[in-house]
């Protein structure tokens, strides 16, 4: 299993920051509730289901000014 070391931005709070596998990224994105996420595996997932090492997205709504990113890393190694 990789670990990644990711930070969540998310307007008001102070960011997010941990290093987890990438199932606990999904769980924590889901549970924030984040505008303009329908699945967080459409955000970190390649068309062939690998995370790529290393990745960023950044949601902006023009309507509301709501504007929150993720980005994460894949860390060398492997858990146990």
């Amino acid at each position: 299993m990789s670990l990644y070391a990711w930070t969540i931005r998310v307007p008001g709070r102070e960011p997010i920051a941990r290093v987890t596998d990438i199932a606990e990224l999904h769980g924590v994105m889901r549970v924030l509730d984040l505008p303009g996420l329908l699945n967080p595996t459409d955000i970190t997932g390649a068309t062939n289901g690998i995370v790529p090492d290393n990745g960023k997205f950044r949601h902006v709504d023009a309507n509301d000014g709501f504007d929150w990113s993720v980005a994460w890393t894949r860390l060398d190694g492997i858990a146990p």
